[in-house]
């Protein structure tokens, strides 16, 4: 009773009236050929859709296009046409092509983008000179050029577009993630780690009901693809919930091929859901701490701040990615939040440590020294040679010690001064969480790696001391294996430190004696504390949680 009365689960709870993403729907305008134009106009406009979308290849859908915005709704500006599409065959007739993607590009009013789809005896080289073609003379008359990845074309899915942008770095060169092609493409589960590489080039997104189970993709019948919102057995706010999480600014698009039913009922159908949607994956990601932090490693006491700052990894996954979607969570004393997000644009950001009013973070190849009161990074340490950058601790007169778990080195950056290696030694086997003990180093160590994928080791970690004035290396105790160890703290005579794969919190005194204070945990990363109080906060990675736990006796 007396652990559980000193252990705290905390819920993160706060208030929120904003959406996140643009709420604005905007609808293909498949199976309306039987409805007038004026009409699908009027029917878009009081269902609530911000617009449509339809192919202009010919002369004759140039004329619809025309027809749309010629009516009452488009002239007034109530409804637009963010993108209009193109499919480019490079079976068919190439002269007459680029005569036909040119006239759709002039026939586009301002703020309308042109979708390609690439199909046919297409090749890398063909397609790079295509795309930048299309990019160049788009640039001329200020309009955008946006990859339409198609299941079964060229271009299938949104990570097999992202290349052709890298390569051409055309600044009006963009990217569109469909839910439906990336479903075809066999991404429904990893749909977050698709969207962060597709984030900086993404202009529009598509959405449609859908199943979980696809048919084979030379199939012409899209029904299990593209459904109302309301139907299909995917949870499709899943992937509302990632274009929320990647802060999502561009356009969505219902997509509505194929699909049978009446326009109006179905179109009513899906705007209820999506606005739904909308609104409830932007309180769930705000107000449940299961997605307030994701994958967070390191929780930190700040005292002059009294702010207590938690890592993420992000990614939905212990990921070592520089994909720039990894932030800092800030909170107060008693663990309520004052910033969900209050450092974005960090790669995987680990290990943490302040120093007067700086706080320090590892993050990928990278010490990352910020402003604590204005909430700025004032610059990136390049941290030469390092591959898994981890914690980070900081001494009384403001050295700072970073450990590169895979290449068994301890940087220092010391006051005033660069960064240097201060120990590199394999006898720190694989060295992961640290504390400045007075003129000690406390390293807790993850063990001989055998397999960095798996991060498997052929023994257990043990804790290390380092004098910091001799270098000298020394286990405490007998050094004898302990634990695949994340963090480390020492608190009165004893040292604190959390057993990762075990989940566990170990008490260890200095003859390397161990006794277990907690344990029943998932993935117990690297802790802090308030040492005034004797409050320790432990992030449980796998949970997206943390815990407070009190050393101090009530």
């Amino acid at each position: 009773m007396k652990t559980l009365l000193k252990l705290l689960f905390f819920i993160l709870s706060i208030s929120t009236n904003a959406q996140g993403i643009d709420k604005s729907l905007y609808a293909f305008d498949f199976k309306m050929e039987h409805i007038p134009i004026a009409e699908r106009a009027k029917l878009f406009a009081k269902l609530g859709y911000s617009g449509t979308t339809l192919r202009v290849q010919s002369d004759k859908q140039r004329d619809i296009l025309k027809s749309y915005l010629e009516t009452k709704e488009f002239t007034s500006g109530e409804l637009t046409i963010p993108v209009v599409f193109f499919g480019f065959n490079f079976s068919n007739n190439i002269e007459t092509q680029n005569i036909m993607w040119r006239k759709t590009l002039a026939a586009l009013p301002q703020g309308t983008a042109m979708w390609v789809i690439i199909n046919g005896n297409a090749t890398k080289e063909k397609t790079l000179l295509l795309l930048k073609t299309m990019a160049q003379e788009a640039l001329k008359v200020n309009k955008d050029i946006v990859i339409y990845p198609h299941d079964n074309c060229f271009i299938e899915s949104a990570e097999e577009a992202i290349p052709y942008i890298e390569e051409l770095n055309e600044p009006n060169l963009f990217l569109t993630l469909h839910l439906c092609h990336e479903m075809r493409a066999g991404n429904g589960n990893r749909l977050l780690e698709v969207a962060i590489k597709a984030a900086p080039y993404l202009k529009f997104a598509s959405i449609s009901g859908t199943n979980v189970t696809m048919f084979a993709n030379d199939k012409a019948n899209w029904s299990d693809a593209i459904k109302p919102l309301d139907q299909g057995d995917y949870d499709v706010s899943q992937f509302v919930s990632v274009l929320q999480k990647i802060k999502f600014k561009g356009k969505t698009l219902l997509h509505t091929f194929g699909i049978e039913d009446e326009p109006k009922e179905h179109l009513s159908r899906s705007i209820t859901k999506w606005n739904t949607m909308v609104d409830s994956t932007y309180k769930i990601q705000n107000n449940d701490l299961n997605h307030i932090l994701d994958n967070p490693e390191n929780a930190y006491w700040d005292s002059i701040s009294k702010s207590w700052f938690i890592s993420n990894l992000g990614g939905e996954k212990v990921t070592l990615e520089k994909d720039g979607y990894g932030w800092i969570t800030r909170l107060d004393e008693n663990g309520n939040i004052i910033s969900n997000r209050w450092i974005e644009g960090l790669d995987a950001p680990t290990g943490m440590a302040s120093y007067k009013n700086l706080l320090y973070v590892g993050d990928r190849g990278v010490l990352v020294e910020i402003n604590i009161s204005t909430g700025e990074i004032i610059r990136k340490i390049n941290l030469p040679n390092s591959e898994f950058i981890n914690d980070v601790a900081a001494s009384r007169n403001g050295d700072i010690y970073i450990s590169d778990t895979f290449t068994n080195t301890i940087y220092k950056l010391p006051e005033g001064g660069n960064i240097e290696i201060f120990v590199k030694n394999d006898l720190l086997e694989y060295p992961n969480g640290l504390w400045v003990d007075k003129n000690e180093l406390i390293v807790a160590t993850w063990g001989p790696m055998t397999n960095r994928a798996t991060f498997e080791t052929s023994k257990k970690g043990t804790l290390k001391t380092i004098n910091l004035k001799t270098k000298k290396i020394s286990p405490i105790g007998k050094g004898l294996p302990i634990a695949n160890f994340d963090g480390v703290i020492k608190y009165g005579p004893y040292y604190y430190a959390t057993d990762w794969t075990g989940g566990r919190l170990l008490k260890i005194n200095k003859k390397g004696d161990v006794k277990e204070v907690i344990s029943g945990f998932s993935q117990f990363a690297d802790l802090g504390i308030d040492t005034k109080k004797g409050r320790i906060m432990i992030p449980e990675m796998s949970k997206n949680r943390f815990i407070f736990y009190n050393l101090k006796p009530f």
